[in-house]
């Protein structure tokens, strides 16, 4: 298995933090130019249920991974070819031990199935770069919804 993770700081309280997060419209008018380019249910306006599919549009890639969770800390997905390439995506909303009153944002996958090591820190995959790729694509997100979530904060 190969764990990636990207994390930030946000000024804003985690139930505020999530709910812009699944505001999923609006990821075209705060990452307009990201890595995520639409997250959602894979029937439109459908509330996702463990067990849905979503369809997702990244950066280079669309798939269909399977919902498993939305609670108050964690949003979380699996995407799946069996046994060759898994990547369970988890976004977690904590309350911040560095910021009074905000919420430590991480977005974490880890990775199975024998092309795993294509994420993983081996020559191969540093050569591939789809690991480093992938870090900033999510650090741009991250930055991304910190600005949003902060201006919003601040419109209030």
């Amino acid at each position: 298995m190969d764990l990636l993770n990207a994390s930030i700081e946000i000024s804003t309280a985690p139930e505020d933090v999530r709910e812009k997060f699944l505001d999923f419209s609006q990821i075209p008018t705060y990452h307009p130019n990201g890595f995520f380019k639409s997250l959602g249910p894979a029937i439109p306006n459908k509330p996702l249920e463990p067990g849905d599919k979503m369809h997702n549009v990244l950066e280079g890639m669309t798939f269909d991974p399977i919902f498993l969770e939305n609670s108050p800390t964690c949003f979380r997905w699996l995407g799946s070819l069996p046994g060759i390439f898994s990547g369970e995506h988890i976004f977690r909303f904590e309350p911040s031990i560095a910021t009074h009153g905000g919420t430590t944002f991480v977005q974490e996958e880890k990775f199975t199935g024998i092309l795993a090591f294509l994420m993983g820190d081996g020559f191969v995959a540093r050569s591939i770069g789809l690991r480093e790729k992938t870090k900033r694509g999510w650090e741009s997100y991250n930055r991304d919804l910190k600005t949003w979530c902060e201006r919003s904060k601040k419109g209030n």
